[in-house]
């Protein structure tokens, strides 16, 4: 049975202010018409969301995610290889459903990167998942196990440090801003809530994940000089179980332009929320 909570993860040091919490990047406007690459796994593609961009295929990527919205505000040249499934791994090693490695869209003109990854390196949405349909009564499940995600998060410091410091030899100048991934299950509570299948021990157990994730996310950032929007903050109180939610529950409604409802992934809301707070880290 999964531990119902993992102490050390269930506070956040406040040691900026709230804006800066919210968003923060290197000073300067960018320009329009320069090369933007977006970087990152589903959270960042946004399938289920708006309409789908056929050409991206399994990928899955919406036409209106938030690094296409930026991009449009800004007339930016942007290259959009965010692909459901990334990790860390087909950013820098090898691609995946027939696209090459993601880091091959970044060249040295390129200006602007975003990057949104991590969830999938741990079993985040995962675990979402599959501890959704044990405990809603499903019998092929995947669970993963408890000690295997913290040792992924222990790891994942280091698989962050790696994709900055390859994005930075291929483009020197480029301005990086990482992203997190909004929270699908609340700050507290839960358990009586129809888009969260889950036993009171596994919310806990996830929501320590979910904080555990964020916190990685933030400290990458500060601890390599780039830009990040702390998109837990930014989805606080728009979780699975509020009355605005920026994630879809485990059984969400089938947007009619995609082939299949996705459970535990950004809504529309949310992408556009984290569109807004990407512009706010990039205009700094």
């Amino acid at each position: 049975m999964l531990p119902n909570h993992i102490e050390d993860c269930m506070k956040i040091p406040f040691l900026m202010t709230i804006g800066a919490l919210l968003v923060s990047g290197a000073s300067g406007q960018l320009p329009g018409g320069i090369r933007y690459v977006s970087m990152g796994s589903s959270y960042a593609a946004g399938p289920g969301v708006g309409t789908p961009d056929h050409a991206s295929g399994a990928c899955g990527r919406s036409m209106s995610n938030y690094a296409r919205q930026v991009a449009g505000w800004h007339h930016f040249d942007l290259v959009d290889v965010a692909c459901s499934g990334a990790t860390v791994d087909t950013i820098l090693v090898h691609g995946q459903h027939g696209f090459p490695a993601q880091i091959e869209a970044v060249t040295p003109d390129t200006k602007l990167v975003s990057i949104l990854i991590g969830g999938n390196d741990v079993g985040y949405v995962g675990n979402l998942l599959g501890l959704s349909c044990r405990d809603s009564g499903g019998t092929a499940c995947h669970v993963g196990d408890a000690a295997e995600v913290a040792r992924r998060l222990a790891a994942l410091p280091g698989r962050l440090d790696r994709v900055i410091a390859e994005v930075r030899h291929r483009a020197a100048g480029a301005r990086i801003v990482l992203l997190g991934y909004l929270p699908a299950v609340p700050a507290s509570g839960g358990r009586d809530c129809v888009g969260l299948p889950l036993s009171p021990a596994d919310i806990g157990w996830l929501r320590g994940v979910s904080i555990r994730l964020a916190r990685v996310i933030g400290q990458a950032a500060v601890r390599n000089h780039v830009g990040v929007v702390r998109s837990s903050l930014i989805g606080a109180g728009h979780d699975v179980c509020s009355t605005t939610p920026f994630v879809t529950g485990f059984h969400p409604p089938r947007n009619p332009g995609w082939s299949r409802p996705v459970a535990y992934h950004p809504t529309q809301a949310g992408m556009d929320r984290l569109a807004a707070a990407l512009d706010a880290a990039i205009a700094d």
